[in-house]
């Protein structure tokens, strides 16, 4: 038998270690409702100034619409810009054969000339004269370029520019399959069987080139030629 009785383990003496606990600690179940967390300082203080940003943004869009959505006093009491309806007094018609001065007939003209630059084609003649026009007159300028054939293309400028009416007859049609530029103006194109006429509308002026059909496959060079000759003076 042997002479030293083993001792004891720790775990028999102490019992079993109490087990640990891995749940979180639960709250107290009360009949008061448990508190918010209240939200810290800084939180507070960045909800504030992002309110009060919005707020300001508002009311910046606010005044922007108000703004522009209203005219200012100065658009209301603005006197509406004149537009010359027609021409009172009538002036003697100038013809000139050959070769014109194109700056002498925009200053008489009083607005600018629809002209050809640097074209082959050989001006004609020129002529400015006035055509009854709703009680009044209507101020115009032809000039004529001659084709090879002796044919003629006819450039036109008239005011006002509701006199272009004047251009127009009951044998035209409209063409809106194409638009095209003349003068460095967008313009339009009406037809009829013997010529088809290019048109456009700039500042108080209409314009015009007048073509024979036989030569309509030039027109898409002599619309490249067409320019605007501008008055050197102001009557």
């Amino acid at each position: 038998m042997p002479q030293v009785a083993p001792s004891p383990k720790k775990s028999a003496i102490g019992g079993k270690q109490k087990p640990r606990d891995v749940l979180p600690e639960q709250m107290p179940v009360t009949d008061d409702v448990t508190a918010a967390k209240k939200p810290s300082g800084i939180k507070r203080v960045l909800k504030i100034i992002l309110t009060t940003v919005m707020l300001v943004v508002g009311l910046v869009f606010i005044y922007l619409f108000l703004l522009l959505g209203e005219p200012s006093e100065e658009v209301k009491n603005a006197a509406p810009a004149p537009t010359e309806a027609k021409i009172d007094m009538p002036m003697h018609a100038i013809e000139s054969p050959g070769d014109s001065n194109v700056q002498s007939i925009a200053d008489t003209f009083d607005a600018p000339v629809l002209t050809l630059y640097g074209s082959e084609l050989s001006m004609q003649k020129s002529r400015i004269f006035d055509t009854a026009f709703q009680g009044g007159y209507a101020r115009r300028v032809t000039i004529s370029y001659t084709f090879d054939d002796g044919s003629l293309l006819l450039l036109e400028s008239i005011r006002p520019t509701s006199a272009i009416s004047l251009l127009s007859s009951s044998d035209y049609s409209l063409q809106s399959g194409k638009l095209y530029t003349l003068g460095g103006m967008s313009a339009a194109r009406m037809d009829n069987d013997t010529q088809l006429c290019i048109f456009s509308q700039g500042e108080g002026v209409a314009y015009a080139v007048t073509c024979p059909q036989s030569h309509a496959e030039d027109v898409t060079i002599l619309l490249r030629q067409t320019t605007l000759t501008n008055p050197s003076v102001s009557n």
